[in-house]
């Protein structure tokens, strides 16, 4: 099976301060200011380290980086991975999950060395320009796959990516060509971001599986003793010991602690340098984290002391940092990972300044700690490289920050605390370091093994900052969040940080929260009320997880709760009873069940209705939404008719909200008629579908430039529906209109926004970025690019997954209506947007309002509409004022006098004469820039005008105003009496 791509080669670049990456044949997502989100790069056997640089630090022969120890042990779950890989479905995702030095990398490393060996194509991705293994000078990064067997993409630290960057990393185009059986092993600690990933990967047909990495099998001679003993052999070579049959495990490896692949490696790595050194090994596995961490200081301290004795130091140069200094500098790069130069002489500055103050340079500080602790490749940009692995980074931080039982063992350090608090800043603005993110991760990965990292420094930090869980993001909130014994108080100040909207990146770690919660809320209470508030809060974690099902169940409970305590305090809960029904109309939409939503939606309406008109100011914003959803799940149960009235009601009282407070609710009015344009297109009312579409832009994107958070969703998609109906619409509608200009512009920027969406959530908004394209590529082809048209339809294909199945059959209308009276909804809908969008351009849309507003003027002998008849005269002013054609602006002028005329005529009759002169003396004035563009054609009905007007000023006793009206009208009459004679 090939997998040979199927277009030419093109390198994609971006560099930013100094950071330049280039790939062939794969995508770079970058940030807004440049940086790359993550980093791809072809996987590459561990190359052999020095045995001298090694033995300087026994935890160098530690890290999965270097992989000194043979893969040994996981000879079964490695046999599981090659099965998943020989799988037949071409794209499969594997969720490898254990925790912290369980052996994930080793069996990651030992599944590609196997793949590339089969000739497959194997690439590593590293998430943040922060962790960047820079690809080595002489090598590019060419992702072609070319003719290989299949492709197998390693993320490692895959719970640590927030959820937007890995589904971003899902979407690259490297692991979506056709026939290439690609595989992604995702390595994890934790599962709370699995389901997530898994729904998102839903799209794209591929087959998820989890494999969990279990303790290793004790015994006497089981997996265990094999890999001490290869362990053990491996570091006695690196140590020039000629046998180590001798060397035997310091304690039983039976106990519950060297279930890791790592503790086993341990126990082997301090039994040989024990032997080595002549020294008597601890007997207890918690001391070999002491015991190497003691070897570190060790070093730091001879290192020190050679440059004080002027002796050339074990790297071959001189050092200066005092191993106290050190201490710090290390303690610092566990939290902060590794950073740039300038940051790094920050952190470094502020460690010497805490108490007690040590006076080093700064920049010395930081070239030592790359000595002792040097970049994986020498190119890499960034300083304060941690100590490694990770869990043992994990335990100095512990055993630094004071309050541990070991303290003879490994004395904690006095000036720690402090310098915690230093690293993760509680300023009052909440803002927070770039590094908070690993600090509190590193900080949680050690509090589940320490309790007085929980006890004395994580939870009090927390309990003064909860905001801080929240600002370190939705990885570090899960890691968190796995500590069993966080009290209820300290959850629930977390829990109220959390973003009020749903959210990619915390929604899966918001549900494991609140059912933590649930339990003690509904304890700590017997009030229904109370209860009703829990089940809504659940069922709202529940919907951003995708647990949908018992999202509903959870809704009903709560619309249960509040029937109950509305029915015996209506004052008090009607109004949350209200919003439960909202929210199940929602819950039940979301699972098809279109009659139970209509019947919640129907239902919250009336109750917000009764609240509305007791309390206007209070609950018609309210009534706004719930009519809002009402009317949509009306328009998809084919009951369009229903849905256009609701939309009619919410449209009034969205005007008079704007009227009240237009920054309020602009936005709120633009939603309003992006819905109102999808229906009166399905009403084929096209030029009021596209007035209603062009308002909702004019709107969305008005609030767009204020500083209201931004709703680029709803904007993109009037956007690409403006162009789609611009494009569409019918020949006659587009005579004299720069249609073609229009759309491009709006399909453009349609596709500009989309581009941005589509980074944070690629699998939820794919297709809509896909479909802006299109739009665009024919907006393109219809202003004569064919070229760019062609690019953009490309981007497309590049960007869908196939067709995605429709959530619900197309409905068929169920309810009957009279043909009239549809008829006589869909004209008030149709008055009510021109109405709007003749305020906002009337040289563009008064045309298309005057008709409308003339149908609606009363025939035969109805009584006069004079608001209705002035609403015209106010159109006909407009489009006397701006139409771009000249003949048609005197057209306009003319009938704006005539209706002027007739408005006179109305106020007259109906007994008030000083209005009615009013309007008499504006259509003479319109009349006289009339006669003075065409004497010829309008003079005479100026003449006419002026007597009318003066009889009536007669008549109300205005006798000076009617002579000069009477001298007038002859100065304009004789040159026609002239020239007759």
């Amino acid at each position: 099976m090939s997998g040979q791509d199927p277009s030419p080669a093109r390198q994609h670049v971006s560099a930013k301060g100094g950071f330049a990456y280039a790939v062939i044949g794969g995508d770079i997502h970058v940030y807004v200011d440049g940086l790359p989100v993550y980093v791809l790069e072809n996987w590459r056997p561990a190359p052999d380290p020095d045995p001298e640089w090694l033995r300087e630090l026994p935890s160098r022969m530690l890290s999965a980086r270097h992989e000194i120890v043979p893969f040994t042990g996981r000879a079964e779950e490695l046999a599981d991975l090659h099965t998943w890989r020989s799988s037949r479905r071409r794209l499969a995702v594997r969720w490898l999950q254990g925790p912290g030095g369980q052996g994930k990398s080793r069996l990651a490393a030992a599944l590609a060395r196997e793949a590339v060996a089969d000739g497959w194509k194997v690439v590593r991705a590293v998430h943040g320009p922060g962790n960047v293994l820079a690809p080595a000078p002489d090598e590019s990064v060419d992702l072609r796959t070319g003719d290989t067997a299949g492709l197998l993409l390693v993320v490692d630290y895959a719970d640590h990516w927030p959820l937007p960057h890995l589904t971003w990393l899902m979407s690259n185009r490297l692991l979506h060509r056709q026939h290439l059986p690609t595989r992604v092993l995702l390595l994890a600690r934790g599962s709370d971001m699995w389901p997530a990933v898994q729904a998102s990967l839903s799209d794209v047909q591929a087959a998820t599986s989890t494999q969990i990495l279990e303790p290793l099998p004790g015994g006497e001679d089981g997996p265990r003793a094999e890999m001490f003993r290869a362990a053990r052999d491996t570091f006695a070579a690196c140590r020039d010991l000629a046998s180590a049959a001798e060397v035997r495990p310091p304690m039983s490896l039976d106990g519950g602690d060297f279930g890791l692949t790592l503790s086993i490696h341990m126990a082997a790595l301090v039994a040989v340098d024990a032997h080595v050194r002549g020294e008597r090994p601890p007997t207890d596995a918690a001391f070999l984290v002491t015991y190497l961490l003691n070897r570190e200081r060790c070093h730091w301290a001879r290192l020190h002391t050679q440059d004080a004795g002027r002796r050339p130091a074990a790297v071959g140069r001189s050092w200066s940092t005092p191993p106290e200094m050190m201490n710090r500098t290390v303690f610092a790069a566990a939290l902060t990972g590794p950073v740039a130069r300038s940051a790094g002489l920050g952190v470094v500055a502020c460690m010497a300044a805490n108490p007690p103050v040590l006076n080093h340079p700064a920049e010395r500080t930081l070239t030592d700690h790359a000595a002792c602790y040097p970049p994986p490749e020498p190119d890499r940009p960034a300083v304060l490289e941690p100590l490694l692995p990770d869990r043992l980074a994990e335990d100095f931080l512990a055993l630094t920050l004071p309050g541990h039982s070991a303290e003879t063992a490994y004395p904690s350090a006095p000036w720690a605390p402090q310098a915690l608090c230093t690293l993760l800043p509680l300023g009052t603005d909440r803002t927070t370091a770039p590094w908070a993110p690993r600090a509190l991760t590193f900080l949680a990965a050690s509090a589940a093994r320490w309790p007085h990292v929980r006890r004395r420094h994580l939870y009090p930090l927390l309990r003064r900052a909860p905001w801080l869980a929240i600002a370190a993001g939705g990885p570090a909130l899960g890691t968190l969040l796995a500590l069993d014994d966080i009290d209820p108080g300290l959850l629930a100040a977390v829990e109220a940080e959390l973003p009020t909207h749903e959210s990619a990146e915390f929604d899966p770690h918001r549900t494991v929260l609140v059912e933590r919660l649930v339990p003690h809320w509904l304890a700590g209470s017997d009030d229904p009320a109370r209860h009703a508030q829990v089940h809504t809060t659940l069922a709202f974690a529940l919907t951003g997880s995708g647990r949908l099902l018992e999202a509903h169940a959870a809704t009903v409970r709560a619309v249960e709760l509040y029937e109950d305590v509305a029915a015996r305090d209506p004052a008090a809960h009607t109004a949350g009873l209200a919003m439960a029904l909202d929210n199940l109309c929602a819950a039940a939409n979301r699972l098809d069940r279109l009659r139970e939503a209509v019947d919640a939606g129907s239902r919250a309406v009336d109750v917000r209705r009764r609240l509305a008109s007791a309390d206007p100011g209070t609950h018609r914003a309210p009534l706004v939404t719930a009519l809002s959803n009402y009317a949509a799940v009306l328009r998809q149960s084919g009951r369009d008719i229903e849905a256009l009235r609701a939309h009619t009601e919410s449209m009034e009282l969205v005007l008079r909200l704007v009227e009240e407070r237009p920054d309020a609710y602009e936005q709120t009015l633009g939603l309003q008629f992006l819905g109102l344009g999808v229906t009166l297109l399905a009403a084929l009312r096209e030029p009021a579908a596209l007035a209603a579409t062009h308002a909702a832009v004019l709107l969305l994107e008005r609030e767009t430039g204020s500083g209201s958070p931004v709703r680029e969703g709803p904007l993109s998609t009037a956007l690409t529906n403006l162009a789609r109906l611009l494009l569409t619409q019918s020949q006659d509608l587009r005579v004299g209109t720069d249609w073609r200009e229009r759309a491009l512009e709006a399909s453009a920027r349609a596709v500009e926004i989309n581009r941005r969406r589509v980074k944070a959530n690629p699998f939820a908004l794919a297709e809509d970025f896909a479909q802006s394209l299109r739009i665009h590529a024919k907006a393109l082809a219809a202003a004569g690019r064919p070229a760019a048209a062609r690019t953009a339809l490309d981007e497309a294909d590049l960007h869908s997954f196939g067709t995605r199945p429709a959530s619900r059959p197309a409905h068929v209308p169920d309810v009957p209506y009279d043909p009239q009276e549809a008829s006589d909804v869909v004209d008030a809908v149709e008055l009510s947007v021109f109405r709007h969008m003749a305020r906002v351009d009337v040289a563009r849309y008064g045309t298309h309002l005057l008709p409308r507003l003339y149908r609606a003027l009363p025939r035969g002998g109805e009584p006069a509409d004079i608001p209705l008849l002035e609403e015209v005269a106010t159109v006909q002013q407009g489009l006397a004022l701006h139409d771009p054609d000249p003949s048609s602006r005197a057209g306009h002028t003319f009938l704006l006098a005539s209706t002027l005329l007739s408005i006179s005529d109305e106020l007259w009759r109906a007994g008030r004469p000083p209005e009615a002169l009013e309007a008499m003396e504006r259509a003479v004035e319109t009349h006289r820039r009339l006669a003075a563009m065409n004497p010829g054609r309008y003079r005479t009905g100026l003449v006419g005008m002026l007597r009318m007007l003066a009889a009536r000023q007669k008549t109300v006793g205005r006798h000076r105003d009617a002579r000069a009206s009477r001298r007038e009208a002859r100065r304009h009459r004789w040159p026609f009496c002239g020239s007759a004679g």
